[in-house]
């Protein structure tokens, strides 16, 4: 069994708001030692020597397809960025730029028409490969944190690509809008909608993209007319299903707030106010999705948290990383439990999700 580095973390995680300011630093270097500490066992438990990647399950891996989904590295993605965000050193940036080097080049499919795509298993490269855009939405964000982390603008290229391939053959111009969910056109879908107006609100905030800009308004102006549950004051998944997400929510929400403050426009911070309480209205204290999606709604609303001080997102990343530590930790000290305490899987998803959230919490101030 692993030695667990959040002693008493339950009422530390529970309380930091309570603390003083000495305190309340003292909890976020306990949150940063949490994920440094998992990242270490991500990497003992889960590294691939041979591939020189992650493995993605702790145990039985299929001979054919052993390596990390996309998505289920991406939250180690956001973990190693968080960590750097919250301790920036030679050693943590590091650690970063491996990681995002590697997965710029191991999950590129240059052959997807028209322009490439980021494949969801690494070393795809068929054109006739089924290619998820949600995929690129994921990856295109994570390279935008970790040009934020690392300023290095090669990651903002990187995200730029992630984008294009979205609005290039993933935005349906001919049956009036919206996202497709795959390069097979399954279905229409919010996530990389979603995904893709948060990448083009950043890459217009941090390297003025007039194009990125300009697709962020067109697809957000369409979410809003066709892909918004007026009942519920959130977005849903598409026109034609009502299902609400709540991590599509984080992203929206946060989106609407930068959009309004770059250009100006009050009626999108309102707009951002509204999609942030509804959320708490209908998702409540206590996450019941699983960690995966969870943790990267309350990354988005710690940024939400951080730019219009609305600080009941802060409190509800400390209360749901209270849970991860008291719930999602397993009898073998691994993060693979549900937010219910029931086992989930033994993925590397899974365990690098909770880490995420202790990343990004230590990279949030708390209240002052």
């Amino acid at each position: 069994m692993r030695r667990l580095t959040i002693a008493g973390s339950v009422l530390v995680l529970a309380f930091v708001l309570a603390l003083p300011a000495s305190g309340a630093r003292s909890a976020s270097k306990t949150y940063l030692a949490a994920a440094q500490q998992g990242v270490a066992d991500i990497h003992a438990h889960w590294w691939n020597a041979s591939a020189g990647w992650y493995n993605d399950t702790y145990n039985g891996q299929p001979p054919s397809m052993p390596l990390a989904r996309l998505w289920s590295a991406y939250p180690l993605f956001e973990t190693l960025v968080g960590i750097e965000l919250a301790q920036p050193t030679a050693a943590n940036k590091k650690a970063l730029t491996n990681f995002a080097d590697q997965a710029a080049s191991l999950y590129w499919n240059p052959n997807v028409k028209p322009y490439g795509g980021y494949g969801y298993y690494p070393g795809m490269t068929s054109a006739q490969a089924n290619v998820y855009y949600d995929d690129s939405g994921w990856w295109g964000l994570a390279f935008i944190d970790a040009y934020q982390a690392s300023h290095n603008p090669a990651y903002l290229a990187d995200a730029r690509r992630a984008m294009r391939f979205i609005v290039g053959s993933g935005w349906d111009s001919k049956l009036g809008g919206g996202t497709w969910w795959d390069t097979f056109h399954h279905h229409k879908t919010i996530e990389p909608l979603a995904a893709a107006i948060m990448i083009g609100t950043r890459l217009y905030t941090l390297d003025n993209d007039k194009w990125a800009l300009g697709w962020a308004q067109k697809m957000l102006t369409w979410a809003n007319a066709h892909s918004f549950n007026q009942k519920q004051g959130l977005y849903q998944r598409s026109a034609t299903d009502n299902t609400v997400m709540d991590y599509v929510q984080g992203l929206m929400a946060t989106a609407n707030w930068e959009l309004c403050k770059a250009l100006k426009q009050p009626a999108m911070c309102t707009k951002a106010q509204q999609v942030a309480n509804a959320s708490l209205s209908v998702f409540g204290q206590n996450l019941n999705w699983a960690p995966m999606y969870d943790v990267v709604y309350l990354q988005w609303m710690l940024e939400y948290y951080k730019e219009s001080g609305d600080a009941r997102f802060y409190t509800l990343a400390v209360h749901n990383a209270a849970r991860a530590q008291s719930e999602a930790l397993n009898e073998s000290g691994y993060y693979l439990n549900n937010w219910q305490g029931k086992p989930l899987a033994d993925g590397l998803g899974e365990e690098a999700s909770n880490l995420e959230l202790f990343a990004w919490l230590a990279a949030s101030p708390p209240p002052s």
